[in-house]
């Protein structure tokens, strides 16, 4: 079998014919996916952040949403008649911290359709930054004429054109975690603040969603680089802190409202913990000893393990917070681990949980069946990524 698969990688044909193939499935996807956007973008969280820029209190406004009763913010109104003539009303969900929300504060400033296209663009460009990084990062090692399949395997997969087409977070704050990581490289082995500060405050920007990068994160830890992780926080504390001045509110009630907010989604994700306890506060406590455990590993896991490091953070957070399928695009770069020649065999295993969340669930619309096998797939990901990553650390010590 193996020298049957070796020969016909060998062959130009089969490489020519898998090209093909896979332009042709990105084309469709990037087509469909700019289309959607275009005209939905319902995630991106305009209302919040327009409200919370005008000095309303988007998080009061989200739990006690009534559409006739909303404050008279100039393209507010825009925002909500757009998504009524489309018969898909839609009310706020400010979900988001305020330091989060501020990020968006220059598409505020544009009416919806206007920031709509805008942002449907960002994400575009946060793709193309994504491919680039990724080669210069964490998928270094990957095969030359393997490394552009993967890529347009991303891109024809439903998790990225779902991305695009309801306008979320994830592809923004993934690129700028990306950069944030290639602006901190340097072999010196030393972290001088000319590097920190920019790779800290692109880290910063990163958190716009935080549910994944903040996991991702910690990789700043494993590396030693603590200033620049200490200076993705600051411009966080001092925006958290300006919203509490602006809204007249306890800085602590910034903190706590847009949790609760949150809350009412936690068990509605597709296969992560919140989703699997149905919301169960058991869930809470499963995602805060998740987060130590990566905490920890960040501080003893030995060094030469980047790869391996960043796949455990990325497929752990998938599932330790809510999460929809959308955001599991982020599951191609756990292939740069496996082109470091470890864990082989298993990566047949993840290639086909990969093509699950890819393309499967979409054509069985996500019903138990399909998200209960994909998950039990993931699953087994996730503990050999965990075991072998303990076992990384035990023979350290």
């Amino acid at each position: 079998m193996k020298g049957f698969v070796k020969k016909a990688t060998s062959d130009r044909r089969f490489w020519a014919v898998l090209y093909l193939l896979m332009v042709l499935l990105s084309i469709v996807s990037i087509y469909e996916g700019i289309k959607n956007g275009l005209v939905w973008s319902q995630d991106f969280q305009y209302d919040a952040a327009t409200a919370l820029v005008n000095g309303y209190d988007p998080y009061d406004l989200s739990m006690d949403f009534d559409a006739g009763r909303l404050p008279d913010i100039e393209h507010l109104k825009g925002f909500y008649d757009y998504y009524d003539s489309l018969g898909t009303p839609q009310r706020m969900e400010a979900n988001q911290f305020p330091s989060l929300l501020y990020i968006l504060t220059p598409y505020t400033l544009l009416p919806y359709g206007a920031a709509r296209v805008l942002w449907v663009m960002t994400n575009i460009i946060c793709t193309a930054v994504i491919i680039w990084l990724l080669k210069k990062t964490f998928m270094a090692r990957t095969d030359e004429r393997l490394y552009p399949v993967f890529m347009m395997l991303m891109l024809a997969g439903t998790p990225w054109r779902n991305q695009i087409g309801v306008g979320q977070h994830t592809l923004f704050a993934f690129a700028f975690y990306l950069l944030a990581v290639y602006v901190s490289l340097d072999d010196s082995g030393e972290e001088s603040f000319c590097r920190a500060l920019p790779a800290g405050l692109l880290l910063s920007l990163s958190y716009l969603k935080y549910t994944v990068t903040a996991p991702l994160a910690l990789y700043f830890i494993y590396k030693r680089k603590w200033k620049a992780f200490i200076i993705s926080l600051i411009p966080h504390i001092l925006l958290t802190g300006a919203a509490a001045y602006m809204l007249h509110e306890p800085y602590a009630d910034m903190l706590i409202k847009p949790l609760k907010v949150a809350s009412a989604l936690a068990g509605e994700g597709s296969i992560d913990i919140g989703a699997l306890t149905h919301g169960s506060p058991v869930g809470l406590v499963v995602t805060a000893a998740v987060m130590i455990f990566i905490f920890t590993a960040a501080l003893i896991m030995p060094e030469g393990n980047d790869e391996l490091f960043v796949s455990l953070a990325a497929l752990l957070s998938l599932v330790m917070t809510y999460h929809r399928s959308y955001d599991f695009f982020i599951m191609i770069i756990v292939f740069g681990y496996f082109a470091t020649g470890r864990m082989k065999t298993a990566e047949i295993i993840y290639l086909i949980t990969t093509l699950a969340f890819f393309f499967v669930l979409r054509v069985f619309h996500e019903n138990v069946i399909s998200l209960t096998v994909s998950g039990a797939l993931y699953y087994a990901c996730v503990i050999s990524f965990v075991v072998i990553s303990i076992d990384k650390i035990k023979r350290r010590r």
